[in-house]
């Protein structure tokens, strides 16, 4: 069950997998039923062997929800997520529909989907499936499905006997793990750990809280597993957990059925949690910001990574032959042309722009669009939903920086992207600018006005360069779009340069004084 562009992919061309266990291809024609959970009404119906329910711990009702027309009286399910009170939920809903039989499962394995319909696995040789019985001994029909997945290359299945001890024990190391690694942020990775004592210490103490609520809620968990999992810290080099991932990103995260959950479960079993509690605060705001359950101002050049460019973006515009590989009109253009400059060339408005000896420099004042939170593959129905706020950006050009490679449709970066070409302006809330394409923005050298551009005319909308940067290249609260100028102008040395929105309060201006750069060591080039 899948959708949007994850059911085209799917639908046409199958699932891919990069693998250190070896690359597979699953060809539409193996893939049986491909069911588009949009429109699950118009599906085929049938009772279904096992429902594996591979998505989210926050995703697991809905799941269910969409699920259930096709469990059958002797139905298993199979949930896989990470945390342990999604089984109580599961078998829950399961039980209420009065078919179908819940089964305990996790699984091993560091994957993520690199794009619809390819997932790359890096680590956990080889990923196992482990499952079993909330109680009892396992069933003919639990054992049988034990036997259909070891027929599987490339990965292993373990029925096991106390499913739910052995599931608490993978809680109490992925729980430990991301506190440890979601906190100390992406350097943390799994091998690093017991390689630094502070971060051991932090690992082991965080598991002991989790080991103490397990043993409280009548779980036998045996004190070797903890010493068992140093040496599979210290083998998954380079892995994170998919929690980490996902916070650090800026995605919805498994951090209220992690971390929270032991949170919770310690004041509710009277279990002190200080290491553990005190991640979950911490990581708190970021988890809240992705799920849109709190707003604060952005700070792009804080929380920003890059600064995407457009060219040529107003109506009536031409590059410039002299410079250019061809005399392009901005009527020309069948989707909008971008650079991409790192947010570490951004400076705050007001700072200085260091002119490299011998440039010439030239302005344009425009309007970005601030990204509020994570996305990509957006379409432009949906782009406005993750705008932020605006702000303006002085794009500054060196007007003789690398246009001799651009006659033959080299990059912009040397010309638009160096240190301090970017001042950018305060955050401007979106409540400021309810109609953004319907601005004229002002631009000011030295306090004399030498250009009054108008967003209504520039040749792609917003909303339609949101969506084609969200396809480009993944898109981050913080990340600035520039939307074009109509209008540049040359710069010299002393000059102050200002961009500002008419009508709007002046503590959103941006502006820069340009300086002489510091001499600095060039690059020798090799003589061959």
């Amino acid at each position: 069950m899948v959708r949007k562009e994850t059911l085209r992919v799917l639908s046409g061309d199958g699932v891919r997998v990069r693998s250190i266990c070896g690359d597979v291809h699953i060809p539409r024609s193996e893939l049986d039923q491909v069911m588009n959970t949009e429109a699950l009404d118009k599906e085929t119906k049938f009772d279904a062997d096992v429902i594996v329910l591979a998505c989210k711990a926050w995703e697991v009702e809905r799941c269910l929800k969409m699920c259930q027309p096709w469990c059958g009286a002797s139905t298993l399910v199979l949930p896989l997520q990470n945390g342990v009170d999604a089984f109580g939920k599961v078998r829950s809903i399961v039980t209420s529909w009065g078919k179908g039989r819940p089964l305990v499962g996790w699984c091993n394995i560091v994957a993520a989907i690199q794009e619809p319909g390819l997932i790359k696995h890096w680590a956990a040789n080889p990923p196992c499936i482990y499952y079993g019985e909330f109680e009892g001994a396992p069933t003919s029909r639990t054992k049988q499905v034990e036997s259909v997945l070891a027929t599987c290359d490339g990965m292993a299945v373990s029925l096991e006997q106390d499913a739910l001890s052995k599931c608490w024990e993978k809680f109490s190391f992925i729980c430990s793990t991301t506190a440890v690694q979601a906190t100390a942020g992406p350097s943390a990775t799994q091998d690093l750990i017991p390689q630094v004592p502070e971060l051991e210490q932090m690992w082991r103490s965080a598991m002991e809280e989790v080991i103490a609520i397990a043993r409280k809620s009548g779980i036998d968990y045996q004190q070797s597993w903890m010493e068992k999992r140093i040496p599979i810290l210290r083998d998954a080099v380079g892995a994170t957990t998919s929690c980490s991932r996902d916070l650090w990103a800026g995605r919805h995260s498994e951090l209220e059925d992690l971390l929270g959950s032991v949170h919770r479960m310690g004041q509710e079993k009277g279990v002190a949690t200080p290491v553990v509690s005190t991640c979950f605060r911490a990581l708190t705001v970021r988890d809240r910001l992705a799920r849109r359950a709190t707003t604060l101002p952005i700070y792009p050049m804080l929380e920003g990574q890059k600064i995407l460019g457009t060219i040529c973006n107003h109506k009536g515009q031409q590059l410039p032959a002299d410079r250019t590989l061809a005399q392009k009109k901005a009527e020309e253009y069948l989707q909008p042309e971008w650079y991409v400059c790192p947010m570490t060339s951004a400076i705050a408005s007001g700072g200085q722009c260091e002119v490299p000896e011998g440039v010439q420099m030239l302005w344009e004042a425009e309007l970005g669009v601030v990204i509020s939170h994570s996305c990509e593959n957006l379409s432009p129905d949906e782009a406005m939903d993750y705008v932020g706020g605006y702000c303006m950006v002085l794009d500054l050009t060196g007007g003789n920086l690398g246009f001799e490679s651009m006659k033959y449709g080299h990059s912009w970066t040397r010309n638009k992207c160096q240190n301090t070409f970017k001042p950018v302006g305060a955050f401007i809330p979106a409540s400021e600018l309810p109609k953004p394409e319907s601005l004229r923005i002002i631009c000011r050298v030295n306090g004399k006005t030498v250009a009054q551009d108008e967003t209504s005319k520039m040749k792609f909308t917003i909303a339609q360069q949101i969506a084609d940067a969200s396809e480009l290249t993944p898109l981050r609260r913080g990340d600035i779009l520039l939307t074009g100028a109509g209008s540049l102008g040359p710069l010299t040395v002393g000059d102050f340069v200002e961009g500002a929105i008419e009508g709007l309060s002046a503590k959103y201006t941006v502006s820069a004084t340009l300086v002489a750069q510091p001499k600095r060591r060039k690059l020798e080039h090799a003589k061959l």
